[in-house]
């Protein structure tokens, strides 16, 4: 009597090479000890990758490495920056675009300005600084008084000046006044006339001047110049005592800070 020789069925059939040597049970080639003799990876392929054999992954596009995790950037990513996807670069915190090549400036260039290095900026004409937020020098009369040009024909005045070029002095009161006629200036000073002097012109200075001065005690006007004593404290010029007509005669000037001419005696 003959006996029917059924072959073994194995579902889902054996891979790669494997053999059904029983019921559901595949004699597998090494490298692919999975059911079925299919391949094993651990860990998993990633991002669609396909498992071919022990732990070796068939990629998608944009993917490499040995569970398909390390993305690919066909143009390279560059200045530090890395690939985090396919064609996608992160850039380091100076840089940016597809590629990280075009530079950063924080903050911004202004004005026009053009970010051409790391924080470094073009200024158009007309504007300057490190951000080009600096308008350009461009006072076509320059200021006066001490005064700075900060942008178009425009002055920053010093402290006590006003005006479009800062040729007004501020009106300003001097503490403690200024003495004998003196004008206040700005920063608390005083300008003393001719024949003053000190902080607060309160000095006299009697510069030599020759005056003529007549007197209602004075035979004539025409006198010649004669000797007179230093300043008074309070500026009296006291001339000393001359003949005339044989008469005693004593001249006070109250000319603040001037030597003057006193009569003489008269030629008999």
């Amino acid at each position: 009597m003959s006996v029917l020789y059924s072959p073994a069925v194995c579902d889902p059939p054996c891979q790669n090479y494997g053999v059904c040597v029983g019921p559901n049970s595949c004699d597998c080639p090494p490298g692919y000890p999975g059911v079925g003799c299919s391949a094993i990876c651990s860990p998993p392929c990633a991002h669609g990758g396909t498992c071919m054999r022990w732990n070796m992954c068939l990629c998608p596009s944009g993917w490499t490495g040995e569970g398909c995790h390390t993305a690919v950037c066909e143009l390279p990513c560059a200045n530090g920056g890395r690939c985090v996807g396919p064609g996608t670069c992160q850039c380091s915190s100076d840089y940016t675009g597809p590629q990280c090549l075009l530079p950063l400036c924080t903050p911004a260039c202004q004005n026009g300005g053009r970010c051409v290095d790391v924080n470094k900026c073009t200024c158009v004409a007309g504007w300057q600084g490190a951000r080009c937020q600096i308008e350009s020098i461009q006072c076509q009369k320059p200021c006066r008084n001490g005064g700075v040009c900060v942008g178009l024909n425009r002055c920053r005045c010093a402290k006590g000046f006003t005006g479009g070029l800062c040729e007004t002095a501020v009106t300003t009161r001097c503490v403690p006044p200024c003495q004998h006629g003196a004008t206040c200036s700005p920063h608390n000073t005083c300008t003393c006339p001719e024949g003053t002097a000190g902080l607060r012109c309160e000095r006299l200075t009697c510069p030599v001047v020759t005056t003529v001065v007549s007197t209602a005690r004075a035979v004539r006007k025409a006198v010649r110049e004669s000797y007179v004593d230093r300043c008074g404290p309070l500026g009296v010029q006291l001339c000393t005592k001359y003949r005339m007509n044989q008469a005693r005669v004593y001249l006070q000037a109250y000319r603040v800070g001037y030597k003057i001419q006193c009569p003489v005696k008269k030629n008999t």
